[in-house]
């Protein structure tokens, strides 16, 4: 005849170690959950970042292709004043054709800076969308993870039970139970 204080003993600690576990499955879950949705805060804020600089590279790409401007005018009226010092026309002829050529490479060189703010933005605005599938891909996570904690917890719970059961027929068989 089996002992019924070991048999008890057994399956108490079955039951327990089923609920201990199960406990722990859904704290796991939940912490796994809060680093994910932490991850994807910080995500949205990088998005945030990205937007910005993107706004900033295309501010900052303006002034200065203004400023090329203003310089390139200043050096093209430069141009014109020694021009008309040589006491030929200036609006005509390879005079205003020299002018033309500059204004042609100043308007490309204004372009050039425009275009490289433009690709800065982009990769900048680039950054930002990929910033926004990683936190919803780490917002997927979360939810995941709290389901993947409770199935855990009832997962270890039935498997408790099981034990528990597992035992008592044991102690019944073996005579423990009258």
């Amino acid at each position: 005849m089996a002992d019924p204080i070991t048999v008890g003993v057994g399956m108490a600690a079955s039951a327990a170690g089923g609920i201990i576990g199960g406990i722990g499955a859904k704290k796991t879950g939940q912490a796994n959950a809060a680093a994910y949705r932490y991850k994807a805060g910080v995500a949205l804020l990088n998005k945030q970042i990205n937007e910005q600089n993107a706004s900033w590279a295309t501010q900052a790409g303006g002034a200065k292709a203004q400023v090329e401007g203003m310089k390139s005018r200043e050096a093209i009226a430069s141009t014109k004043v020694v021009q008309s010092a040589s006491g030929f026309d200036v609006n005509s002829g390879s005079n205003e054709r020299v002018r033309e050529t500059q204004t042609d490479v100043a308007q490309y060189d204004q372009n050039v800076i425009n275009w490289d703010a433009a690709k800065t933005a982009w990769g900048y605005e680039t950054k930002a969308t990929t910033d926004v599938a990683e936190a919803n891909l780490d917002q997927m996570a979360a939810r995941t993870s709290e389901e993947a904690g409770t199935l855990g917890m009832w997962g270890s719970f039935i498997s408790g039970a099981g034990n528990v059961a597992g035992k008592w027929m044991q102690g019944k068989s073996a005579g423990a139970f009258g």
